[in-house]
């Protein structure tokens, strides 16, 4: 299984191209990014996303999905891990932690990337597609996005040499 997902991993990768065009606004904020950890795979993944999933805090609040702040964090995955109840007070209080503390963000996203690492025994594109699916992560939309993140993090080191 792990042979397939890998090969699948690999052509999807080929197929997909990713083309960023970021400004120097967004190289600052990357590189801030990249500043809150020695660990040169963590930094990556945590620019990636954040280009992923709120264009480098663009897009802040997804209310439909209910995933807030520059790494999109799920408001259910945040009150289960603070372990409080579902309110709706917790919910709002959350996703505003979460859209304006940016040490709260960053600190959740890395809490969720670890998380990943640990139930995958440290393979980057799972970790990346269950970031995305959580244990879905086989799926086609898992796939899909751990091209994306590896892309974005081909193309920063690559064009941008992050």
């Amino acid at each position: 299984m792990k042979k397939i997902f890998l090969l699948l991993f690999i052509f999807i990768s080929s197929v997909y191209s990713n083309s960023l065009r970021l400004s120097e606004k967004d190289i600052l904020i990357l590189k801030e990014i990249k500043s809150l950890s020695n660990e040169k795979m963590i930094q990556y993944s945590l620019m990636a996303i954040a280009i992923k999933e709120s264009s480098l805090g663009k897009n802040l609040v997804n209310d439909k999905s209910k995933d807030y702040g520059l790494f999109q964090a799920n408001i259910k995955t945040v009150l289960s891990r603070e372990d409080v109840d579902d309110t709706k007070e917790n919910r709002e209080y959350f996703s505003n932690k979460l859209v304006t503390d940016i040490r709260y963000a960053v600190n959740n996203a890395l809490l969720e990337i670890q998380y990943w690492q640990g139930v995958h025994d440290e393979s980057w594109a799972k970790t990346w597609a269950s970031y995305n699916t959580g244990w879905k992560y086989e799926s086609k939309t898992g796939l899909l996005y751990a091209t994306s993140i590896y892309k974005i993090i081909k193309t920063l080191k690559l064009e941008y040499k992050l």
